[in-house]
């Protein structure tokens, strides 16, 4: 397994909110493996992979939103 830790050309950098067009889902772009881009629910729980051609950045809205149910996960102390 290869390991990317700085983003390539064209990827979101680590902590960005992206969105998998494949899935619908939306996350926060972790890490990048043998090619693929891992992506981690904004609740929390089990990382995704996915195709970089499927990411993109999510809308500002989407990203606003999102921001916000995670820091409302961290105050509940929910599982993040």
């Amino acid at each position: 397994m290869t390991h990317h830790p700085h983003p390539g050309p064209g990827l979101p950098e680590v902590g960005d909110l992206v969105r998998d067009a494949a899935t619908g889902r939306v996350g926060f772009y972790v890490d990048s493996v043998a090619g693929r881009l891992l992506i981690r629910p904004v609740h929390g729980g089990c990382e995704w992979e996915a195709e970089p051609a499927d990411v993109e950045l999510a809308t500002p809205l989407r990203e606003l939103r999102a921001r916000a149910a995670e820091a409302n996960a961290r105050s509940r102390g929910d599982l993040l």
